[in-house]
């Protein structure tokens, strides 16, 4: 599956994500770091994002993101066919198996959940906002009232939970990936105020298309069915219902629906009496075709208008809210105190980077390309202990000659990114890289190894014995994940042999 476009949104989707990752504990980003302070010279926040960008393409995350996008369509569409199925039972219910339909049961059967989930969704926007928990899995109740925007975002987290726990070992890390990026999905949204916007044009836009196919079978049935609408009652009066009609029928009328008049009310109502006789002249079957356009009338003035227009309505303000991440500030993680420290070391970080400035330093000849070259020759080689265990006595005893640069680094990633940062500031004629041959080799030491490579012309690996009698197995250990990520870089298994390497030209 292809990665998607790195767009502001997208930006800050795995700016958040990874931000969530390194709560617990820095990934190791040296090469991250140089390379978006290299692509983004100056730029703080874009650099941030490059940096977080970087990171996610590495961990998968960029990948997921498509994956999270998929399953929210899956989603979608699950709930579509759901309310198509909805929608047909509506119809089916507001006419009922008999031929007669009480014609304000009906006009309530279908625009009675619609006028309350659209009230609940309008009271919802006055709530103040609340951010979700970062990478927690709840939604924000801000938006309560978009019940099926909400409904599409849990179907989708589900899903891709599902494929986490359910699939291969890599498509389970790439679910888990997908579920996570959900969530710091919402959080994006909810800081930069497009979660109701989101949501309430999901869910505006699954209930105009209910109404879309109630107001298709509606049509549908009365015109090749004969369909008699009256009006029942046990305590209101026949003025009550004619203006109830005449009301309700006011705007309809304006769009060019029509409306019965007094004298077809009173013929409902007559004909909704136990004694009377179906009407059958051509007035009632008039009357009846008025009825039946005033009721479809309602139902596409005040349930499909309504909520198309608040689709669109959203889908604007959706535009207008991505307007904002132009502004690189918009998009970094800035909704928690942790979030905001992590932006600020992040940055302190890559202010280290920068090369110390010398003012009114003097101006060095012009060197030529051989020149350069023959001071790259006659650089001192590099000896760098990568995670060797304290009781082993480092440096090593070596003879005074070549003269060598010795470090030792540890592991941990001020030691790893000091030793790079030397190493990029003066590129050894060789490096060798001495670890500990019973270690077992991981992704730390691969990432440092390739890092490392980049400044030298050669390099080698030195295993440091710790048990001779051993050597062999660890040697085709080493060996193997050797070839593996750094093809061509030789394994040193001695003393002797690593002295030979580091005095040859």
């Amino acid at each position: 599956m292809n990665a998607p476009a790195d767009t502001p949104l997208a930006q800050a989707v795995i700016a958040q994500a990874v931000q969530g990752l390194e709560s617990t504990g820095w990934l190791d980003d040296a090469g991250a770091l140089r390379q978006a302070a290299r692509e983004k010279p100056g730029e703080r926040p874009a650099q941030y994002l490059r940096r977080a960008w970087l990171l996610g393409e590495r961990l998968g995350l960029t990948q997921a993101l498509e994956q999270a996008r998929a399953a929210l369509g899956l989603a979608l569409i699950a709930l579509a066919l759901a309310v198509a199925l909805a929608a047909l039972g509506l119809e089916r219910a507001a006419l009922g198996a008999e031929r007669t339909i009480n014609a304000a049961a009906a006009l309530a059967a279908l625009l009675g959940p619609h006028l309350l989930a659209l009230a609940v969704w309008l009271a919802a926007l006055m709530l103040p906002k609340q951010l979700p928990g970062q990478l927690s899995g709840q939604l924000p109740q801000a938006s309560g009232g978009a019940l099926l925007g909400r409904m599409a975002w849990r179907l989708a987290q589900r899903m891709a939970q599902r494929v986490a726990s359910r699939a291969s070992r890599r498509l389970a890390r790439s679910g888990a990936n997908a579920a996570r990026l959900l969530d710091a999905s919402a959080t994006v949204l909810q800081r930069l105020r497009l979660w109701p916007w989101l949501l309430g044009g999901i869910s505006h836009g699954i209930w105009a298309l209910a109404f879309a196919l109630a107001l298709a079978l509606l049509l549908f049935d009365f015109a090749f069915r004969a369909y008699r609408l009256t009006w029942e009652t046990t305590i209101l009066s026949s003025h009550a219902f004619a203006a109830f009609v005449q009301a309700s029928g006011w705007l309809p009328a304006r769009l060019g629906f029509a409306v019965p008049d007094a004298a077809a009310v009173q013929q409902a109502l007559a004909a909704s009496a136990p004694a009377s006789a179906t009407l059958a002249s051509s007035a009632a079957a008039a009357n009846q075709s008025a009825w039946a356009w005033w009721l479809m009338g309602c139902v596409f003035t005040y349930g499909l208008l309504p909520r198309a227009l608040l689709a669109a309505f959203c889908l604007w303000r959706w535009r207008q809210g991505l307007g904002r991440l132009a502004q690189p500030d918009a998009a970094l993680p800035a909704d928690s105190p942790e979030a905001l420290l992590h932006v600020r070391q992040v940055f302190a970080r890559l202010d280290a980077l920068a090369p110390a400035v010398v003012m009114d330093a003097e101006r060095p000849a012009p060197c030529s390309e051989s020149a350069a070259s023959a001071h790259a020759a006659s650089a001192a080689p590099a000896l760098i202990g990568f995670e060797l265990p304290p009781e082993l006595p480092w440096p090593p005893a070596l003879p005074a000659s070549p003269a060598l640069r010795i470090l030792n680094v540890d592991g941990s990633s001020a030691q790893r990114q000091a030793a790079l940062a030397e190493l990029a500031a003066r590129p050894p004629a060789a490096l060798l890289l001495a670890c500990h041959a019973s270690a077992s080799p991981d992704r730390g030491a691969a990432r440092f190894l390739r890092e490392a490579a980049r400044h030298a012309p050669r390099t080698a690996l030195w295993l440091v014995p710790a048990d001779e009698a051993a050597q062999a197995g660890h040697t085709a250990r080493w060996q193997n994940w050797l070839r593996a990520e750094k093809p061509g870089a030789a394994l040193l298994a001695s003393k002797a042999s690593a002295l030979a390497w580091l005095q040859k030209p």
